[in-house]
C-alpha cells in the first residue's frame, strides 16, 4: 500500500506539472517517472541473460584463472545495475531512452563497424556524466542534459562513449590490473616492503603513489584515445566540429555552480510563499578566517583519470582544425526533441533527488529555480522537500539527507543552504512544512 502511495505521489505532481508548466515553454515538458514491477523485471532479466552471453564471449579469450577474477569485477557490476534498477535510478524503455537509442541508432547507421548490442540506460544520478560500463551498457545520467547546449554535444558524447566500448577500454584496464596483481615486479616489492624494518609506512604509501599515477596516466590515454575515435564516428555524422570543442568546455566548466541562493534571495522566495523570514536561520560562521589546507599528499593533476578539457580539445583541432573554429559562437539548428528534454532536465532532477530520497538537494534546486520562475510545481516541490526534512531533523536523521558545510567541498551557496536548514529549528521546520500551499 506505502508503495502504491508512492507512486500516486509521483504520477500526482507529474499532472500537475504537465497542466501548469505548458505555458512556460510552449511545448509540454516530459518527466520520466518509476518503472513498473513488470519493467522492472523485465530489465533485470535482460541483464541475467547478457551476463550470460558476455561470460561466454570472456571464456573464449581468457585462460581460466584470468576469467574468474575478470568475472568477479564484472559480476559486482552486474550487481550494482540490478540493485539500481530495482531502486528506479536506471531507466530503459522510457521516452528518453527512446530518444537516445534513435540518436545511437544514426551514430551506427554511419559507422557500421560500431557494435550492434549495445544497451543505453537513463540514470537519476546528480552528476555530469555519461560512462561505460564495459560489457555492452551505456549510461547518460539525466542532469548531462544541464550542461549541454544542444543535440550535436549530445551526440558527441555517446560517440565517445560508443568509442571506449569498441576499443574495450574498461574491459582491458582490467586484465591489466589483473596482470599487474600477479606480476612478478610487483610481488617483489611487496615482499621487500614486509621485510623492511624502518619507514615501512612511507615506503608502502610511495608504492601506492606509483601505482595510482600509472593507473590515472593510463586512464588519461584511454580518454583521449576515446576522444579521437569518437570524433572519427561524429565527423561522418554531416554535425557540426565545433560543438565539440564547446561539449569538452561545458564539461570542463560543469563543476561551477551556474546560479547561486544569496540571503536576499531567500527573503524574496519566503515573501512570496507567505513564510514569516527569521535571520537567526541564515547566521553563519564566517570561514574566510580560516585557512584550509588540502591534502597534498598525491599531485593531483597526475590522479586525474581524465585529461584536462583544453588538452582535448587541442589535441582533436590537431585532427580538424574545424573544432576549434569559432567554438563560442558557432550557432547550430535546434532540435525540437532536444529542446524538450533541456528544458525539462531542470525540473526532472528535482524529481530524481525527491525519489532518491535526497532531499536536501532536492530542495536546494528547487529554491534557485523558484527564485528565477516561481511556479505551482515548484512550490509543491518545496513544500514536499520541507516536509521530509522536518520529519528528518524530528528523528534525528537530518545528516542522511542534508550535506553539512563543507568550504573546500561545496559552494559558498550550498553551504548556506546547509546551515539554514541545521540552524532552524524543528519548530519553524514544521511551520514551513505546512504553511506552503
Amino acid at each position: 500500500m506505502k508503495r502504491l502511495h508512492t507512486l500516486c505521489f509521483y504520477l500526482l505532481f507529474f499532472v500537475l506539472y504537465l497542466c501548469g508548466t505548458t505555458a512556460l515553454w510552449g511545448q509540454k515538458p516530459v518527466l520520466i517517472d518509476t518503472l513498473s514491477l513488470s519493467q522492472k523485471k523485465e530489465l533485470q532479466d535482460k541483464y541475467t541473460t547478457q551476463k550470460k552471453e558476455f561470460y561466454t564471449v570472456l571464456g573464449q579469450k581468457y585462460k581460466s584463472k584470468e576469467l574468474k577474477e575478470i568475472k568477479n569485477y564484472f559480476d559486482e557490476n552486474y550487481a550494482t545495475i540490478e540493485k539500481r534498477i530495482e531502486k528506479n535510478e536506471l531507466l530503459e524503455n522510457s521516452p528518453f531512452n527512446t530518444y537516445l537509442n534513435n540518436l545511437v541508432n544514426q551514430i551506427q547507421a554511419k559507422n557500421p563497424e560500431i557494435p550492434k548490442d549495445l544497451t543505453i540506460l537513463a540514470s537519476r544520478e546528480y552528476e555530469t556524466n555519461a560512462y561505460n560500463l564495459g560489457e555492452g551498457t551505456i549510461i547518460v545520467n539525466q542532469y548531462l542534459l544541464e550542461t549541454l547546449d544542444n543535440e550535436d554535444q549530445l551526440v558527441f558524447t555517446l560517440c565517445h562513449e560508443i568509442a571506449h566500448q569498441k576499443m574495450q577500454h574498461v574491459l582491458n584496464a582490467i586484465y591489466e590490473q589483473i596482470t599487474l596483481n600477479n606480476s612478478k615486479e610487483l610481488k617483489k616489492k611487496t615482499k621487500a616492503l614486509k621485510k623492511q624494518r624502518y619507514k615501512q609506512k612511507i615506503s608502502a604509501d610511495d608504492l601506492l603513489t606509483e601505482l595510482k599515477y600509472k593507473k590515472s596516466e593510463t586512464s588519461r590515454i584511454k580518454e583521449m584515445q576515446a576522444d579521437s575515435l569518437g570524433y572519427i564516428y561524429y565527423s561522418k555524422l554531416g554535425r557540426s566540429p565545433e560543438q565539440v570543442a564547446r561539449t569538452l568546455e561545458n564539461l570542463r566548466d560543469s563543476d561551477k555552480e551556474k546560479d547561486s541562493l544569496l540571503v536576499k534571495d531567500y527573503k524574496t522566495i519566503f515573501a512570496s510563499l507567505k513564510i514569516p523570514f527569521k535571520d537567526k536561520w541564515f547566521e553563519m560562521e564566517n570561514f574566510d578566517l580560516y585557512h584550509y589546507q588540502k591534502n597534498n599528499k598525491f599531485n593531483t593533476d597526475s590522479l586525474r583519470t581524465h585529461p584536462n578539457c583544453d588538452i582535448r580539445i587541442d589535441m582533436l583541432n590537431k585532427i580538424d582544425t574545424k573544432v576549434k573554429s569559432n567554438s563560442i559562437k558557432k550557432v547550430v539548428g535546434k532540435s525540437p526533441e532536444f529542446t524538450q528534454w533541456k528544458e525539462s532536465a531542470v525540473y526532472q532532477n528535482i524529481l530524481n533527488e525527491y525519489m532518491m530520497k535526497h532531499y536536501g538537494n532536492s530542495l536546494y534546486e528547487a529554491l534557485k529555480q523558484y527564485k528565477s520562475t516561481p511556479n505551482e510545481l515548484l512550490k509543491k516541490w518545496i513544500a514536499a522537500n520541507f516536509k521530509k526534512l522536518y520529519e528528518a531533523k524530528k528523528s534525528y536523521t537530518l545528516n542522511r539527507y542534508v550535506s553539512q558545510v563543507n568550504v573546500s567541498k561545496y559552494t559558498n551557496s550550498y553551504n548556506q543552504f546547509s546551515s539554514f536548514i541545521y540552524n532552524i529549528s524543528l519548530e519553524d521546520l514544521e511551520s514551513i512544512s505546512t504553511k506552503i500551499k
